[in-house]
């Protein structure tokens, strides 16, 4: 390798940054009444319901306080509720979506599906191998580098 700055970890690194802040420009010409970061909660807890914040966490890769904040912005728009739960001996707090949270979803969802319909057909390769092989790329660095989100 000549130039790091030439290499692929680099160029997936730029991407990254440029894709997130072009997903914040997006949510916010739309005026969706969530961040971007809220509807990955959101579209977690569609796939994953009663899922726990610590494993939500891990899921999106954000510390727990991180995560924690989205739930409780979340809950105060009454898109989620969380409730406590038994776990064994502790106590848990699971999140779910309200009635009024899954018409968001399902509204932001059609919205971007859409968008991201369009966008890849203009792509000239096979955005699910690019999608597979994004994956292996970052499971292979979790591992070597034991990287954990706190």
């Amino acid at each position: 390798m000549e130039h790091y700055t030439k290499s692929l970890p680099y160029e997936l690194e730029l991407t990254s940054r440029v894709l997130h802040e072009a997903a914040k420009c997006f949510f916010e010409q739309n005026n969706f009444p969530v961040s971007q970061e809220e509807f990955i909660i959101l579209d977690c807890l569609y796939m994953y319901p009663g899922i726990i914040q610590i494993e939500l966490a891990k899921l999106i890769m954000k510390g727990r306080a991180h995560t924690g904040k989205f739930l409780k912005s979340l809950e105060q728009k009454g898109l989620i509720e969380r409730a406590p739960a038994n776990q064994g001996s502790k106590i848990i707090m699971e999140s779910k979506i309200t009635q009024k949270g899954l018409e968001v979803y399902n509204q932001i969802s059609k919205i971007l599906d859409d968008y991201i319909q369009k966008t890849n057909s203009d792509l000239d390769f096979n955005i699910q191998k690019a999608i597979e092989g994004l994956r292996a790329i970052r499971e292979d660095a979790l591992k070597k580098f034991n990287i954990k989100f706190n």
